[in-house]
């Protein structure tokens, strides 16, 4: 094996979590839920017509009656919130609601996201929620975010220190040492064994390749629509050079692939404006 994956890798953490005593503990240990009964609920959304968008969540489950998400990001694709709030529109149409049903009878939803990268400033567990003028518009739909960067994964009193080491340490070595507690023991053993098993292994380099060419996407193509952008030499303190130089910067990200609504974001240009410099 060239490196071991761990359960940051995204087949080994749906395989892992198809298991529910390891869901269970999952759910317990990062966002506190004491799940009795837990089902496991078909993960794509169908497109209705040719124009729909097409998503797949990584779990998507009934937990005690309950609609929850389970979604774990490792790279920052610029365009999270949007997704979180796509997926979790698409599964409130699809579950929470039957043909018929009043308004009175919608199911809420909750969204369980594991970030591995800063998404918000400093706390651990973020919890969101759909407000206007602080006071909530919703009840129904609530979003809470795990940043696993944030937890210190060389400290044994932290409570989420074991199973942050499964997400973030590739040493087998290292791991045998740090899991202790039996559950946690038993789902070492199970990462070992997909690791071993050169079928699920290549499987699992098939995502990490998949990872790589998103990151090195993500990361650059707005720097380099910036450079280009830059490049044509406007003087940024004249409006109408500001301007241009954003029609450049979003012209350049258009030619390196970058999704529109994360140009429109850092640019300030609308979506109709976007699609015009097509």
């Amino acid at each position: 094996m060239a490196k071991i994956y761990t359960l940051k890798n995204d087949y080994l953490f749906k395989k892992i979590f198809s298991n529910q005593e390891y869901l269970k503990k999952l759910l317990l240990d990062l966002f506190d839920i004491k799940a009795k009964k837990l089902e496991y609920l078909n993960t794509a959304f169908i497109k209705e017509n040719k124009n729909s968008k097409v998503g797949i969540v990584d779990l998507l489950l009934s937990v005690d009656e309950e609609i929850i998400i389970l979604e774990l990001q490792n790279i920052d694709r610029y365009n999270f919130e949007e997704r979180l709030l796509f997926y979790s529109s698409a599964v409130i149409h699809s579950h929470c609601l039957k043909e018929g049903e009043d308004y009175k009878r919608l199911k809420g939803i909750k969204v369980y996201a594991i970030t591995n990268y800063p998404l918000f400033n400093s706390e651990i567990k973020n919890s969101v929620r759909l407000k206007v003028k602080n006071k909530i518009f919703t009840k129904k739909l609530e979003y809470e975010i795990f940043d696993l960067t944030k937890v210190n994964k060389n400290n044994k009193e932290n409570k989420y220190y074991e199973l942050v080491n499964l997400f973030n340490t590739e040493n087998i070595n290292e791991l045998d040492k740090i899991i202790t507690s039996d559950i946690y023991k038993k789902m070492l053993e199970e990462i070992k064994r997909y690791n071993l098993d050169s079928k699920e292994y290549e499987k699992m380099e098939d995502i990490e390749r998949l990872m790589m060419n998103e990151t090195e996407h993500y990361d650059t193509a707005y720097e380099v629509g910036i450079e280009r952008g830059i490049s044509i030499g406007i003087d940024q303190g004249r409006s109408e050079g500001v301007i241009q130089n954003k029609k450049e910067i979003a012209k350049n990200m258009l030619i390196e692939n970058v999704d529109i609504s994360l140009i429109a974001k850092y640019t300030n240009m609308s979506i109709k404006e976007i699609e015009a410099l097509r």
